[in-house]
Order: C-alpha cells, then structure tokens, then sequence
C-alpha cells in the first residue's frame, strides 16, 4: 500500500508538472507556481549526477528538486543570486552562511526560515548577503570558526595525533585534502578529509563534506566510508585525529571540537606513519590543496605543542600535480610543516581515484614511532 501510495504520488506529480508551461533554464531563479524559487540552469550545472539520469529538461529539474533534491540537501539556486532586499530570506545564502544550523536542519527552506524566525534574528544572524553587506559593508563570506577545545597540548600518553590547518578548493569532479594515520606493517590506514565528490552517495552527492575513508584492508570489503556533515571550501579548517593506542579508536575534530570517531585496531600493529595529501577524482580534474601548521603527538609523550618527528618523504604522484614542502629535509627531523599539491590531473584515461589510486594525488609522510 505504501508503494502504491508512492507511485501514485509521483505519478499526481508528473502530471501537474508537464500541464504546467515548460520552465526555462536561467542564469537567475524563477518563481515556480507554488512560490519557490529555482534556477534550472544552476541546478543542473551543480548536479552532475541528476543530469546523467534525466539531461538538463528544466522541468525534470524542478521535479527532482521537488521530490528528492530538497530532502537531500540539494541547493535550488546560487547564494546570493536572488538580488533581493535587506527584508528578504535566501535560503542558501542562510544555509551556506550558517553551517551549523545546516548540519542539523539540512537545507529544507522551511525549517531553515523558521529558524531565522524563531532564534536566528535575534542572534543576530543576516537573511541574505545584502543585509550582511548593509551592516557590515563587507561582503558575506564565510569565515571559519575559531579553534577552541581539544588540540594535540590537550592530550595525554596514551594518544597519537596528526592536527592541521586544511583549505581545500578545485574544480571538476572530485577532489579532496586530508590527513592519514597508518600502520607500515599491517598496511591498515584511515583518512580525516575535506573532500569535494560529484558522485558521493546522497545526500552527500556534490558537496564538500568531512569524510573518512578507514581502510582495514585492501581485499575486497576492507575499506569503510562514513561522512560526518559538510565542510566549506576555500575556509582554513582545523582538523585532528587522534589515535587512542589503547583500543584502536580514532576520535575526529574539526576546530577544536569533535565531530565523530571510527574504529581500527589494525593501526595498533607497529610502526605508525602519518601522511597528509591533496588529490583529484578524474583526469582533467584541478585541486588545490593547502595543508599547514602540520602537528604531532607521538605515543608516550604528554601535553606537547608538537612532538619532533621523522620527515621521510614529499613525492607528487602525478606529472601534473606540483608539490611544495617546508619544515624539514628528507631524512630530517620537524616539530610543524606545511605541505601543498596543486594542479590539473592528467594520463588517467579512464581511471579515478579509487582504481588508479597512486597517480591521483601528492603526500607527505611522516614517522611516530621513532
């Protein structure tokens, strides 16, 4: 019956969709007959995955929205595109602005107007960029929040940790930052990342997020997934992983505050190396990947700014992606460092990131065991 119900829906939907005239695609949103804005032109363009199942029809655009994107936390138009009054409410303006409430309401327009209803006005928050520019004559760009809470000085013997500055931006299909944990014998490794993926799983699907990739490893069924909210590109962010070397865990933070953990005990098995890496998806993918103020915690040691650790190696594994390195010599010794990949992939043919995985990216590697 649920099915039913659902497909009938559906189906009410279709019809009252097409009797409507055809809504044409747009460089600016247009009001669609239940009130919402929409730009067909920039949905389609930021949705690479709805236009391989249904091409760039406008219609077929709002009816995605409509039905799916919405829930998904798909944006309907440009923030800031609206050219509206200092009255008005953007929703993505709202939602891009204000991560925090997005992460916990989505990007439903409802809920998220309700929220500047209720507490968001208040506390001082602006409805869209030309009130931000008219109070601050600057503007909206998002800042990133100040680190605060748990840092590398705040743990105890028991803990190994990598902390770094991480701004990440690109252009194409996928790309990403991140910073690695891994065993040089058991060949396990987890990654703590900012990553951009047009063909990420919903309602992750062409959006910047936090994501961890924990390989157990690399038979089929050895590696794990999760995401845990959604990032901003081209904001400096403060990210930690920290190893408890006592049960496997790895507790994640992101400007000081801790925003999920993961499991593998795999990493406790010798010699633990730490990387930090930028990286593409595709061929004629482009990536910029900045990593700075690299830090360490080595087990044993206690409340340090910043253990000194072995710097083994900067290597680029694509001719076109340019690496730059400063903190140590190979072979040397660093207390911080500050890595960057950038460029425009090429000689992958068909391959991506998880099939030609040593020709996509740029690393540093460090090792904590020493």
């Amino acid at each position: 019956m649920k099915l039913q119900k659902l497909l009938i829906g559906i189906v009410a939907a279709l019809t009252m969709m097409l009797a409507t005239p055809a809504l044409h695609a747009a460089a600016a949103p247009v009001q669609q007959a239940d009130g919402t804005m929409f730009d067909a032109e920039y949905y389609a363009d930021n949705n690479p995955d709805v236009v391989a199942c249904f091409g760039r029809d406008a219609n077929w655009m709002y009816l995605h929205y409509t039905l799916v994107g919405k829930a998904e936390g798909r944006l309907p138009y440009a923030p800031g595109a609206l050219g509206e009054s200092a009255d008005d409410f953007d929703v993505t303006y709202y939602a891009t602005r204000y991560p925090d409430v997005a992460s916990i309401l989505g990007y439903d327009p409802t809920l998220l107007k309700l929220h500047y209803d209720l507490y968001g006005k208040a506390k001082g928050r602006f409805p869209n960029a030309a009130a931000e520019a008219a109070a601050t004559g600057t503007p909206a760009t998002p800042a990133a929040p100040a680190t605060s809470g748990v840092t590398i000085s705040s743990l105890g013997e028991r803990y190994a940790a990598i902390e770094a500055t991480v701004t990440l931006s690109g252009t194409g299909t996928g790309y990403s930052a991140k910073i690695l944990l891994q065993s040089g014998t058991s060949g396990s490794a987890m990654s703590f990342e900012i990553q951009y993926d047009a063909f990420a799983r919903a309602p992750y699907t062409g959006r910047a997020t936090y994501h961890v990739e924990n390989v157990i490893h690399n038979g089929p069924g050895g590696q794990d997934n999760q995401w845990f909210g959604y990032a901003q590109l081209g904001v400096p962010t403060r990210m930690m992983m920290v190893l408890d070397t006592q049960t496997g865990v790895v507790d994640l933070y992101v400007n000081g505050e801790k925003v999920g953990s993961a499991g593998n005990t795999f990493l406790l098995q010798g010699m633990l190396c730490a990387s930090v890496e930028g990286g593409v998806r595709l061929e004629g993918d482009t990536v910029n990947a900045s990593i700075t103020d690299i830090r360490f915690k080595k087990p044993g040691t206690a409340y340090t700014e910043g253990d000194s650790v072995f710097f083994w190696q900067c290597v680029s594994r694509n001719p076109a992606l340019a690496v730059s390195y400063s903190g140590a010599p190979t072979g040397g010794w660093c207390t911080s460092s500050n890595f960057n990949v950038a460029g425009t992939a090429v000689g992958l043919g068909g391959l991506d990131w998880h099939t030609a995985y040593l020709n996509v990216s740029g690393t540093a590697t460090y090792a904590l065991w020493l």
